[in-house]
């Protein structure tokens, strides 16, 4: 069972992508911009337009934090 978030809680988006929105392939950092029954809601910061909402995405599928393919951490913005 995947974490409990808060909206606002930075997260990464974990492969597989193929099922997701494509530009989750590229860009993985996120925040949480809603709750829902079927999954969490996250924004994007880099997109035209500014902010966009993507999901819903199971709890199994995002990390809390920002962390690289080696699961190093990064710094969220």
């Amino acid at each position: 069972m995947g974490a409990t978030f808060k909206i606002g809680d930075p997260v990464t988006v974990l492969p597989p992508w193929d099922d997701l929105p494509s530009i989750l392939s590229f860009q993985h950092y996120a925040h949480i911009a809603a709750i829902r029954s079927d999954g969490y809601m996250v924004q994007l910061g880099a997109t035209f337009p500014p902010n966009r909402v993507f999901g819903p995405i199971a709890p199994h599928r995002l990390a809390a934090g920002w962390r690289d393919e080696h699961g190093r951490w990064r710094i969220p913005t």
